[in-house]
């Protein structure tokens, strides 16, 4: 890379990664030696975050032009310049850069958050968005997902953890991880 490093994400068989970060590229590399592979990406904007599949060799990748992307780790032919054949899916556009991504267990949703107030929940195979999960006060820059997939936790600027029902996007349970006791003089 040519600028700062933001996530990394090993493949299923932990022979390879790929890295992305503030050079717009999502590098693949070979995990023992350190070789660079190829890029797997067309080179758009900053990139800040990046998630792996659970059980496949796919990428999604996010980071400044706010649309989520999602890429096959292998490419089907010969690299060309401003190839893209390893997109398999592009996302609509967020509310603002994102800064965090999940994949649900099984692979079927995704999450999507970052400077926006709301996470977006999506159908992995369609595209279609099946959810909003709103309520925070400024950026999100943690998602995941419960491992049985039916809840979604999400953190950021304001301190506050929240926790949704992914099918519908409703506000479970919000809290202060460790509240600060606050010292009176």
């Amino acid at each position: 890379h040519e600028n700062w490093v933001l996530g990394t994400a090993f493949g299923v068989d932990g022979k390879r990664l790929v890295s992305v970060g503030r050079d717009r590229a999502a590098k693949l590399t070979e995990a023992a030696t350190g070789a660079f592979v190829e890029n797997v990406n067309l080179l758009r904007d900053q990139l800040y975050a990046i998630v792996r599949h659970p059980r496949r060799d796919f990428v999604l990748l996010g980071g400044e032009d706010r649309v989520p992307y999602l890429y096959a780790m292998d490419r089907p032919r010969a690299m060309k310049i401003a190839d893209d054949t390893t997109l398999l899916r592009k996302f609509e556009a967020q509310p603002g850069a994102i800064f965090a991504l999940a994949f649900s267990p099984d692979g079927r949703r995704i999450a999507v958050a970052g400077a926006g107030d709301e996470v977006r929940v999506y159908n992995t195979e369609t595209g279609e968005r099946v959810a909003n999960c709103r309520g925070h006060q400024g950026g999100i820059y943690a998602v995941a997902f419960r491992p049985d997939g039916q809840q979604l936790a999400a953190a950021g600027f304001d301190g506050r953890v929240r926790i949704y029902d992914v099918k519908s996007g409703k506000l479970e349970h919000d809290f202060v991880p460790v509240p600060l006791e606050t010292r009176t003089v």
